[in-house]
């Protein structure tokens, strides 16, 4: 019986003596491996991503939207507010304003909403302070309203004329408020909306003057813990719905014709979003699996072409003594070390490409620890199963036979 060490000398010596064919029969198992690297580590970056975003932007939250208008009232937000597990809430009354400063006018989005909801969604202060609950006309702005839809910069303490749209008078009326903070994060990330930098932000009081309005369109209620989001997410459902006159029945069979409202949680965003990732994962996963059965079968047969080549070497080695476990042992050895250069190449090579990935959506690179050891395993995997059958047909060959082939 030869040595481990004698066995990998020689498998070394063959390939080099064919660098071409070596290379080429590598490559499926290089694309194969590249992609399923490159697949997990981008999957992971990205699950990592939308994690890291959903912890600054509020991570337990219960977002509540009605569906019709005139459904949600002081006394709707008190329900909610009372309700265990609830420990702050926000009502929301929304509509696009006119922005004047400096004789120049645009077009904005205006939220009426209290003291709490910079608690509530992690609102980022660039600079300045948030609204209160006793401010009437102080106002909060996004940083691009400040710093770019105007000629002028909008600095705190600054003036600025919004108009809105009355539904009890039909008119149109114009409040001026004075700039107590300026919101927005220096986040640039490619995939971030940074909503909040084109916001302007008013009381909620005022903005139930000004609009004459009284319902609100959202509810948001903060709980204790992200854990016990789907539980306060659930209790919240069944008080608001039994208050706007919804039965049990409908309530427990999650009749969504008659619940006049829905809600949204962030454990339910970072469930899908587990989902959707996992599944984009799987998809590309498969495509990164149809390479490596190229790649096993292209090594499999170039190892059967190798056999029948190296016939009469095959010959000799049994009449110097090798036996069939050696023979077969050099083979398989062969096509291991094949899948493995493969592997490591296809490693370095998927890693490059989430690199290159990440690195151009401004994410940080999450690299799975086990995604590395399993595309270098699988490609010795594929190795020892690609080379069986011309290994073992290599074994068993009678040494006589092969020293008189041609």
């Amino acid at each position: 019986m030869i040595s481990l060490t004698h066995c990998v000398n020689m498998a070394v010596h063959s390939l080099r003596s064919s660098k071409m064919r070596s290379g080429l029969t590598a490559l499926g198992i290089i694309i194969g491996i590249a992609a399923v690297i490159a697949t997990f580590t981008l999957g992971s970056s990205f699950g990592a991503y939308f994690s890291e975003e959903l912890d600054t932007t509020g991570t337990n939250y219960v977002l509540i939207s009605a569906t019709k208008n005139n459904i949600f009232y002081d006394q709707q937000l008190n329900i909610v507010s009372s309700t265990p597990g609830v420990t702050g809430v926000s009502g929301e009354i929304f509509q696009t304003g006119v922005i004047t400063y400096s004789g120049e006018q645009k077009n904005r989005s205006v939220l009426g909403w209290n003291e709490n909801i910079a608690e509530i969604l992690s609102l980022p202060i660039y600079e300045g302070n948030f609204i209160s609950n006793n401010d009437l006309y102080s106002a909060v702005i996004g940083k691009d309203v400040a710093f770019e839809d105007f000629r002028s910069e909008i600095g705190i303490r600054s003036t600025i004329d919004v108009t809105l749209y009355n539904e009890d008078t039909k008119q149109y009326v114009t409040e001026t408020f004075k700039v107590k903070g300026i919101l927005g994060s220096n986040d640039t990330n490619l995939l971030t909306q940074n909503q909040e930098n084109t916001f302007i932000i008013i009381p909620i009081e005022t903005m139930k003057l000004m609009t004459g309005s009284d319902d609100y369109q959202t509810i948001y209620a903060m709980t204790d813990s992200r854990e016990e989001l789907n539980e306060t997410d659930d209790e919240i459902t069944r008080r608001l719905a039994r208050s706007l006159g919804v039965s049990d029945r409908d309530i427990n069979e999650d009749n969504d014709e008659k619940i006049p409202f829905l809600t949204t949680n962030q454990a339910e965003i970072l469930d899908e979003v587990s989902s959707l990732t996992a599944t984009l994962q799987l998809f590309l996963l498969g495509i990164g699996g149809i390479s490596l059965v190229v790649g096993a079968v292209g090594i499999m047969n170039i190892m059967l072409v190798t056999v029948t080549e190296r016939t009469k070497e095959i010959g000799t080695l049994k009449a110097l003594g090798y036996s069939s476990r050696d023979v077969l042992l050099l083979f398989v050895i062969e096509s291991i070390i094949i899948s493995a250069i493969g592997g490591f190449i296809g490693t370095v090579l998927g890693l490059t490409i989430a690199y290159v990935g990440v690195s151009y959506l401004d994410l940080t690179m999450a690299v799975p620890f086990t995604s590395v050891l399993f595309g270098v395993g699988l490609s010795i995997v594929i190795g020892v199963l690609a080379g069986a059958q011309p290994s073992y047909k290599a074994a068993k060959m009678n040494p006589v036979d092969a020293l008189r082939s041609d």
